[in-house]
């Protein structure tokens, strides 16, 4: 496949992400299917970059910071699945792996810079 094709594949799936990422049901697989290309072809595309699960993690990531910073006073467990999150497991295992932090850490440093860290 030619690199502009790979191009235009990642495009549209970081549109497709930004479009649903609020599904908990929306995944890598779910992506593909979406594209009309293989899990593993898609997976290709992004060789040398953040994958496809990382990109649609910190998308949840960043949109539940942003509003759990703006209602401190609403539970995290009332917000992660209105951004994605089927389980709060899920939201606190992302908070680990890609904030280096736990979720109360993200909450009350209002980590924005760190969700796109090449933004920083």
């Amino acid at each position: 496949m030619k690199t502009t094709d790979l191009v235009v594949l990642r495009v549209r799936c970081a549109a497709l992400i930004e479009q649903h990422y609020r599904d908990p049901r929306v995944g890598p697989t779910w992506l593909a299917r979406e594209l009309f290309v293989s899990r593993r072809h898609l997976d290709r595309a992004f060789i040398g970059r953040p994958s496809v699960a990382e990109q649609l993690a910190r998308r949840r990531l960043e949109r539940v910071i942003t509003v759990s910073t703006a209602h401190p006073a609403v539970p995290l467990a009332q917000i992660t699945p209105r951004c994605g999150y089927g389980t709060y497991e899920t939201f606190r295992a992302h908070c680990h792996r890609y904030l280096g932090c736990s979720p109360r850490e993200a909450r009350e440093a209002g980590l924005r810079a760190v969700v796109h860290p090449e933004a920083a």
